[in-house]
C-alpha cells in the first residue's frame, strides 16, 4: 500500500469556498487514494487589515502537519493576490519560515492566462527560497474543468505530483537564489548654492511611491528626478492611504460599477489617474517582487475593471533593489506599460555603476519624459502589449452583456480589432484564395512580393511627406 500523503491546500482566493481555483484542486485530490488534505483559506482570512492571530497559528500548525502544499490561487494583476504575499510575510515575522523546508509544492491557478507565467514563476522561486521542492503546476481557464479531456490531464498531473512526494523525487531549481549583497548607497552630488529652477504647472505630474523623504536610495532618486524635471511634481505615498482591506475578487466593480470596500480607494485612485498627465512610480523591491504595499495598491486598482485607466499617459519607473536579478519584475512593469498603453519612458534602478552615473540616468529620464509628454509621443507596442490586450479583448467581448462598462470602453476606443471585421481584407482574401489555387499565380506572386510588400511605404519615404 502506498504511503498516505498529507496535503495542505493553501487557498489564496479571497472568495474562500467559492474559489474556482479551489474546485480544481479539490477535484484532483478527490480522485486520489492514500491522500489526506486540509484547507487554509489564506485569501479570505487575510483580506481585512486586522486578521485573526489564532487563525495564523492554526495555519502554521497545518504547514508543520503536511508533506506537500498546493498553492491554489487566482491571478490578480499579473501575480498571486496580495493576501498570499502577506501570509508568507506574517510567517517570516513570526520566525517560522523554516517550517516549509523539505516539503513539496505545486500550484493550481485559474485565470484567463493573462501573465499567469509571472505568477507561477513567483510561486516557484519563492517556494525554492523557502527550501521547498516545487513541481510545475497548472493554470486553467474558467471552463476548462468542464471538458473531459482536461479533467483527465488534471488527474494525471495530481497523481504524478503525489507520486513525486512519495518517491522524494529530485527537482531542478529554475531560478538562482537571491543575492544577499546590499545595493550601494546612492549619494548624488549636491549643488546647494544653486537656486532651484522654476517649475511649470502645465502638465500635472504625480509621483506615486512607497518611500519619500527617508534616508534611503529611493528617496534620493526621487529628489534628483524632481530637481531635474521641468514640471512641478505632486508626491503621493501609498503607505498613507487608510486601506480597509485587500481586493476580495467580488467583481462588484464590474457588475455594479462601485467597489464593495468602503474606504474610498476607488475614488482616490480614479481622481489620481484621471486628473494627471504624467505618472511616475517610485518603487522598492522586496524578495522576488515589489514591497507588498504595492500589491495591495495594484490589486485594489482593479476597481476600474479591465479598462486601461492610464492609456495615453506618460510614465516612468524609479526602482530601488536588484532588478537585474528579477527579470520577471521588469517584465511585469513592461507588460503593465504596454497593455495599458502608458508610454513609459524608462525604468531606472539604483544598480548603476556609481552615483554619478545613476544621477545622470535620472536627469536624462526626467528630460526625456518631459519632452515625450509635450510631443504627445506614442510608443510602439510589442508582444507583451498585443498579447495581453488580445486576451482582454476576447474576454470582454465574450462577456459584453455583463461587463457593460468595460464593453463600452473597448468599443469606443476601437479595441475590438477582430480581423473578421475588416471587410476589405475579407474580400481580398476571398479573391486571393481563389486565384492562389493556380500554381502560375503563386509563382508570379513570389516574384513580385518583395516590391509589392513595401510599395505604399516606399511612396511615403520617397515623397518626404509627414
Amino acid at each position: 500500500m502506498s504511503r498516505k500523503i498529507r496535503v495542505l491546500v493553501a487557498n489564496g482566493s479571497p472568495k474562500g469556498e467559492y474559489s474556482l481555483s479551489l474546485q480544481h484542486t479539490l477535484y484532483m485530490l478527490g480522485q486520489e487514494a492514500e491522500v489526506e488534505w486540509r484547507i487554509a483559506h489564506i485569501g479570505e482570512a487575510l483580506s481585512p487589515m486586522e486578521y485573526d492571530r489564532a487563525w495564523l497559528e492554526g495555519a502554521i500548525a497545518a504547514i508543520r502537519w503536511c508533506d506537500a502544499i498546493v498553492w491554489t490561487t487566482p491571478v490578480y494583476t499579473m501575480l498571486v493576490p496580495w493576501q498570499v504575499i502577506r501570509f508568507l510575510d506574517l510567517i517570516a515575522e513570526a520566525g517560522e519560515s523554516r517550517i516549509f523546508a523539505g516539503k513539496y509544492a505545486t500550484s493550481m491557478m485559474t485565470c484567463f492566462h493573462y501573465y499567469d507565467h509571472l505568477a507561477e514563476e513567483w510561486l516557484r522561486g519563492t517556494s525554492k527560497d523557502l527550501g521547498m521542492c516545487f513541481i510545475e503546476g497548472r493554470t486553467a481557464d474558467n471552463t476548462d474543468m468542464l471538458k473531459p479531456e482536461v479533467r483527465a490531464s488534471t488527474r494525471f498531473f495530481m497523481h504524478e505530483f503525489l507520486e513525486a512526494c512519495r518517491r522524494s523525487a529530485p527537482v531542478e531549481r529554475k531560478s538562482a537564489p537571491l543575492s544577499c549583497l546590499p545595493i550601494p548607497d546612492f549619494r548624488p552630488s549636491r549643488a546647494d548654492g544653486d537656486a532651484p529652477a522654476p517649475k511649470s504647472s502645465q502638465r500635472r505630474t504625480v509621483l506615486v511611491t512607497d518611500e519619500y523623504r527617508q534616508d534611503g536610495n529611493l528617496s534620493r532618486m526621487i529628489d534628483v528626478f524632481i530637481a531635474a524635471y521641468p514640471n512641478s511634481v505632486e508626491v503621493v505615498d501609498i503607505n498613507e492611504f487608510p486601506y480597509e482591506a485587500g481586493c476580495q475578487g467580488c467583481l462588484r466593480c464590474e457588475l455594479v460599477g462601485e467597489c464593495d470596500r468602503k474606504d474610498g480607494f476607488q475614488q482616490f485612485y480614479m481622481d489620481l489617474v484621471n486628473t494627471c498627465d504624467v505618472l511616475v512610480f517610485g518603487m522598492n523591491l522586496e524578495g522576488r517582487y515589489l514591497k507588498p504595499i504595492w500589491k495591495l495598491f495594484l490589486d485594489r486598482s482593479f476597481a476600474n475593471g479591465h479598462r486601461t485607466s492610464m492609456m495615453g499617459k506618460h510614465t516612468a519607473y524609479l526602482v530601488s533593489g536588484r532588478l537585474r536579478e528579477l527579470p520577471n519584475v521588469r517584465q511585469f512593469l513592461e507588460g503593465k506599460d504596454q497593455v495599458g498603453r502608458e508610454n513609459s519612458m524608462g525604468i531606472i534602478s539604483d544598480e548603476a555603476e556609481d552615483s554619478l552615473h545613476l544621477e545622470a540616468l535620472l536627469q536624462e529620464l526626467a528630460g526625456r519624459l518631459a519632452r515625450a509628454t509635450e510631443a504627445r509621443y506614442q510608443k510602439s507596442v510589442g508582444f507583451l502589449g498585443l498579447g495581453g490586450m488580445k486576451i482582454f479583448r476576447d474576454l470582454i467581448y465574450s462577456m459584453r452583456g455583463v461587463v457593460r462598462d468595460d464593453h463600452r470602453f473597448y468599443r469606443e476606443r476601437g479595441l475590438y480589432d477582430f480581423p473578421q471585421r475588416n471587410t476589405a481584407n475579407e474580400l481580398f482574401n476571398l479573391a486571393m484564395g481563389a486565384a492562389f489555387t493556380l500554381k502560375p499565380v503563386r509563382l508570379q506572386a513570389f516574384q513580385r512580393m518583395p516590391a509589392m510588400y513595401i510599395q505604399k511605404h516606399k511612396a511615403i519615404v520617397d515623397s518626404g511627406r509627414e
